[in-house]
């Protein structure tokens, strides 16, 4: 579910991911100690990521690490006790799903009010990603089942490389085996035949000027 949250974020922001699956971080401690943790250039050239820790305090939260150019704000950052940089750390020290997940639809529907919506075309894909070990032959099941899971990968290399999105693998039969935590791609697999699915993805490649299905 993670990968979803954290593709949504960056489609909806211009974001990236550092790596395949994200990094994904794990710290004993406040999540104000991982400002030291990521490289602020790759940050830069990435134009900002999204990404997960685990086992940080105060949990479950979301947090944000941001950077600022200006001497004097730094100055004024530093002295609110938000330390010296190059990153900040801002948080929300609570996720509370079952009170904002139906205020965002009620926000939506009845204020057209939408929580976050994406800026143009995929800048993070969710591919699909071998569970246990897959066979020739096997019809791929669902999300959160037990054959696949999600990582979240940059688009334009999800695009490069082909990659089975999670949304598109539910029904699709595997051509070739497949080992435990390998990404599958189009070429993998044999599509259902006339799925929405698929003639969505297509309106997409159409619409983005990409080729984002088989």
């Amino acid at each position: 579910m993670i990968s979803f949250e954290q593709a949504i974020v960056a489609n909806g922001t211009g974001m990236r991911v550092a790596q395949r699956g994200m990094l994904g971080y794990e710290v004993s401690g406040h999540v104000d100690e991982l400002t030291h943790r990521y490289d602020i250039e790759q940050l830069r050239a990435l134009g900002g990521i999204v990404d997960y820790v685990v086992g940080a305090r105060p949990a479950p939260g979301v947090f944000v690490f941001g950077a600022h150019d200006d001497p004097k704000q730094r100055h004024f950052l530093n002295l609110y006790r938000l330390g010296e940089g190059p990153l900040y750390s801002f948080y929300v020290p609570y996720h509370l799903c079952h009170f904002e997940v139906p205020i965002s639809v009620a926000r939506a529907v009845l204020l057209k009010d939408p929580v976050l919506t994406p800026l143009g075309g995929p800048m993070v894909e969710v591919v699909a990603t071998a569970k246990i070990e897959l066979k020739a032959g096997q019809v791929l099941d669902g999300i959160g089942f037990y054959m696949t899971y999600g990582q979240c990968e940059n688009a334009q290399l999800a695009q490069a490389e082909q990659l089975l999105p999670m949304g598109v693998a539910e029904g699709c039969r595997l051509k070739r085996d497949i080992g435990r935590d390998q990404v599958i791609s189009y070429q993998d697999v044999d599509l259902p035949i006339g799925r929405l699915t698929d003639r969505l993805r297509a309106e997409q490649a159409v619409r983005f000027g990409r080729l984002v299905a088989a």
